[in-house]
């Protein structure tokens, strides 16, 4: 009986490589999102397909080549594709989570150390074989540069995941300084893929410690999770990238307009334009109000605007708003006159568009549901 060429294993790789083709192509058909975008995403399922197809040519004992080019090249193969996914990854959170993002030449220091590591791989000759530590007669340094390579692959992925999991985590908190209304849903999952490749890189890194002190057949075993986690991870992204990703509302690195200076000191008079405008123009009953808008009607830049409801108010626009929403609310509930509108009418005549944040506000601001509150004073 012939030996198979692949094991289970080998062929969940295979599959990525399958399905990172297949996505590419369905992310140009289905994708709604910008250009930019689709083309780092598209990136991304690349680096992860040919990351793939370097781990099965790299460690499938039956399909080695005996180039010395070829062994060469793959390494190069291999770094190329590790440092591409994880930078492709990056900027694509970037992308669709940021108002107008263009790619700039500053960004293109982003692969110098690509550049740098495949110069020492050409340049000390670290092929296929080295990085299986099968080469005989290696010196101690030439050993301690391919754990190098391999640290320096496993730590870059970890920290540009962790850098995209971080600016998600900060584009939540963004929102909250721009808008008085929007879902939860979508950045929450984002957060949670962001995590989940961390975690996973991660575990690829802990793997690679542990195959230098508790031997490389168990490190392999543990390893080999790694292969199954990343083919759920890139089709759960693929997923997202249709349904979700499209519909997240944008946040302002910078402002377009010339630097404002935010004063140091309050002035009374901005403190009571805030509130007379929000109350005497009842823009909170506004759905979609931004702050941008907001601060248009009030006269005074939007960073300032910020700035008081964060240092005078004590909370951002997002809790601002709906509190507002919330007292209107109250006054519609405790109104004899609207004792025919349901809930539902009440939340959507009061600013809110969700009948899940109109609870939650509701209950924080007064403790108790809004069927129980109209019961309660009725």
């Amino acid at each position: 009986m012939k030996t198979p060429i692949f094991n289970i294993h080998d062929l969940i790789l295979v599959l990525t490589l399958a399905v990172c083709v297949l996505l590419v192509i369905f992310q140009w058909l289905l994708s709604k999102q910008k250009t930019i975008a689709s083309l780092l995403l598209s990136g991304f399922f690349v680096g992860v397909g040919l990351t793939s197809l370097c781990n099965l040519l790299l460690w499938n004992d039956y399909i080695q080549s005996s180039s010395a080019t070829a062994k060469i090249l793959l390494s190069v193969l291999l770094a190329t594709a590790v440092v591409g996914k994880s930078v492709c990854l990056f900027f694509y959170v970037v992308a669709i989570t940021r108002a107008d993002f263009r790619w700039r030449g500053a960004y293109a220091f982003h692969g110098l150390n690509l550049l740098a590591v495949i110069v020492v791989i050409l340049a000390s000759g670290l092929d296929s074989d080295r990085l299986r530590f099968i080469t005989t007669g290696q010196t101690e340094t030439g050993v301690q540069l391919v754990n190098f390579l391999w640290y320096y692959l496993k730590i870059v992925a970890v920290v540009y995941a962790f850098a995209a999991a971080y600016v998600v985590f900060r584009y939540k908190q963004q929102l909250k300084e721009f808008y008085s209304t929007f879902s939860l849903q979508a950045p929450l999952w984002l957060l949670l893929l962001t995590i989940g490749f961390t975690l996973n890189w991660s575990w690829s890194l802990v793997v690679h410690i542990l195959g230098q002190s508790v031997g490389v057949q168990l490190a392999d075993t543990f390893g080999i999770a790694d292969n199954y986690i990343t083919f759920l991870l890139v089709n759960a992204l693929f997923v997202y990238s249709l349904l979700y990703a499209h519909e997240l509302l944008v946040t302002k690195e910078k402002p377009v307009e010339k630097e404002v200076v935010v004063p140091v000191e309050i002035s009374q008079d901005a403190i009571e334009r805030i509130r007379r405008t929000m109350e005497e123009q009842q823009l909170y009953l506004k759905q979609n109000l931004n702050i941008e808008e907001f601060a248009r009607h009030v006269g005074i830049h939007y960073r300032e605007v910020s700035s008081i409801i964060n240092k005078h108010f004590d909370t951002n626009f997002f809790e601002f708003v709906n509190e507002y929403r919330v007292n209107k609310a109250k006054q519609m509930l405790l109104d004899a006159n609207n004792a025919e509108m349901t809930i539902l009418d009440i939340l959507l005549e009061s600013g809110f568009n969700s009948k899940s944040s109109f609870h939650r506000f509701f209950k924080r601001y007064t403790g108790m549901s809004a069927a129980d509150f109209r019961k309660q004073n009725s």
